[in-house]
């Protein structure tokens, strides 16, 4: 499954726009069967009340009349669906509601945002969620307070008033909604001094009016509290008068799409904004999906208008939407994107949308240990969610020791199975160290039936190397395999094996030194050291070592 997660495009594209585009360049580059799942997002700004309306089950659209920022008479949507009403900002106090040449936050007002939330109230709402993003203003949340009145204050005492907000600027100060917020709504920097000078004579106002109406608990702190600089002060004006608490606007519309769930059923997903550039990973849309897909082992694509971050694929690729995203998408979602890794037979695995799998249960293969002068040799079987993604996931042979571990713990926690196994030094003079090799990955996959994970199947087997002999299922049913050569640099499922050996190997050779300390077995993991090597020639073999092997 490929999933879209787009955010908008200011002013060119709304997200599921975008999102309908994303598709398109997918099933042009031939990619035509693959499951789709498209699930346009918001953070609380513009396009947010489409989203939910999208998403939340039962809302529905409620036209209000209101005021726009320059107090002109409109009429702006909420939604509203049974005891909860959302209520966009930006439709009716926002910039896309004004042009260019009117933009002048010593002239707008919140005031139209007050009268949509009493709107609000003759649905008797339990909760009234209002986004805050893309606002035109800067009047500290003056204008929506006045449109209430203080005497209607009481009516929201019952009702849960949340802020769908990303924004952590306090009200007033270098970091606060002047100063960091208002040149983007037509302040020129002339004007900075005095809109700051007139949120400043609010606060005083404002924290009057709180004591007065019995809010004073919040009087303090208006002015410093976490996000109440957020849309021009609207942030503060909502904690203070409106009890208001705040939520992260990704995580609200995240949760209402079940969307860490659907990103753990994906094997890619694809974002994308208007401008990527340091705010987008500041807690804005496509950074909290980063981290996500992080979290969840998933590659991030994303499209972008214009980027001012460059690309880092350790993180993501970047295309262009005016360049190069169709080829871009064609290249990331290209349908036959394992057939390099299946048998001369692919259709064996095809099996199309009737059981939604498009190569079947995949196993990776891999050893550790062929080369020691002492201890087993070590063999993991891994099968991988499809689509699973580390940027540290490579051979265990070019990573760190603590890279590895940090490895190993993902991988037990994310892999759908897992197993290790290994055979003794003392077999490995029996049979020859290739047969013991093999042995310990047929060991190591019939460990798979019994993890709580199990698919209940392997439909293919990639091992590394170029030697491996048939492996039957506990059924008795043949299991079709193919050997590649550096396989443990090449696929995911034989990289994180790689890693699953090498480490329950040295983690065997770090306690077996304890007892025999005099050969450096935790520096050299029983490989052929000089060190090594001088310490048999001086202390002889102990029963870990491989008795066979030659010893100069």
């Amino acid at each position: 499954m490929i999933l879209l997660v787009p955010d908008k495009f200011k002013g060119t594209f709304t997200a599921p726009q975008i999102a309908a585009r994303f598709e398109e360049a997918i099933r042009k580059s031939g990619n035509l069967s693959e499951e789709i799942v498209s699930i346009p997002l918001a953070d609380g700004g513009e396009g947010s009340l489409d989203v939910f309306l999208h998403n939340y089950p039962g809302a529905s659209e409620v036209l209000v009349d209101t005021k726009d920022p320059l107090m002109r008479d409109i009429v702006a949507p909420m939604a509203v669906a049974g005891d909860t009403v959302f209520i966009e900002m930006a439709r009716c106090s926002g910039l896309m509601m004004i042009d260019q040449a009117e933009r002048n936050p010593l002239k707008t007002t919140t005031y139209g945002l007050g009268l949509m939330l009493m709107a609000a109230l003759e649905h008797s709402p339990r909760r009234i969620i209002v986004g805050i993003g893309g606002s035109a203003t800067n009047d500290g949340g003056r204008g929506l307070v006045e449109a209430i009145g203080l005497e209607n204050l009481h009516l929201f005492d019952d009702i849960e008033v949340k802020v769908a907000c990303d924004a952590r600027n306090p009200l007033t100060g270098p970091l606060g909604a002047t100063y960091v917020y208002a040149p983007q709504k037509g302040a020129a920097p002339e004007m900075l001094p005095v809109l700051e000078q007139r949120m400043t004579e609010w606060v005083v106002t404002a924290r009057k009016w709180l004591h007065e109406y019995g809010r004073g608990d919040r009087a303090a702190d208006f002015d410093t509290v976490p996000g109440g600089g957020a849309a021009g002060g609207v942030g503060a004006a909502l904690y203070a008068f409106l009890g208001a608490t705040p939520v992260a606007g990704f995580t609200f519309f995240s949760q209402m799409v079940s969307l860490e769930e659907k990103i753990c059923a994906s094997r890619l997903v694809i974002t994308g904004e208007g401008c990527l550039d340091a705010s987008s990973l500041n807690g804005k849309l496509v950074g909290s999906l980063a981290e996500m897909c992080r979290q969840a082992c998933r590659r991030l694509y994303v499209v972008c208008g214009r980027n001012t971050l460059g690309g880092d694929k350790s993180i993501c690729d970047v295309a262009l939407l005016a360049t190069d995203f169709e080829e871009k998408i064609g290249r990331w979602c290209r349908e036959d994107y394992r057939s390099e890794y299946l048998l001369t037979d692919g259709m064996l695995f095809d099996f199309g949308s009737q059981s939604g799998k498009l190569y079947g249960v995949v196993a990776g293969c891999d050893e550790a240990g062929r080369g020691p002068l002492a201890g087993p040799v070590y063999a993991a079987a891994v099968i991988l969610p499809e689509g699973f993604y580390h940027p540290l996931l490579k051979d265990s042979k070019q990573m760190t020791a603590a890279q590895r571990e940090q490895m190993r713990t993902i991988i037990e926690q994310k892999a759908v199975a897992w197993s290790v196994a290994s055979v003794s030094a003392g077999e490995i003079d029996d049979i020859n160290i290739l047969q013991a090799s093999i042995k310990a990955m047929h060991m190591a996959l019939e460990g798979l039936y019994s993890h709580p994970g199990f698919p209940g199947c392997i439909d293919l087997i990639l091992a590394d190397g170029n030697r491996f002999k048939p492996y039957h299922s506990p059924e008795g049913e043949q299991i079709p395999h193919k050997c590649i050569v550096k396989g443990d640099d090449k696929v995911p499922e034989i990289s994180a094996a790689s890693i699953l050996a090498k480490t329950y190997r040295d983690e065997y050779m770090l306690k077996i030194d304890k007892e025999y300390p005099r050969y450096g077995w935790s520096r050299n993991m029983g490989y052929p050291t000089e060190e090594h090597r001088a310490a048999i020639r001086r202390f002889g073999l102990t029963p870990y070592h491989r008795k066979t092997f030659t010893v100069k």
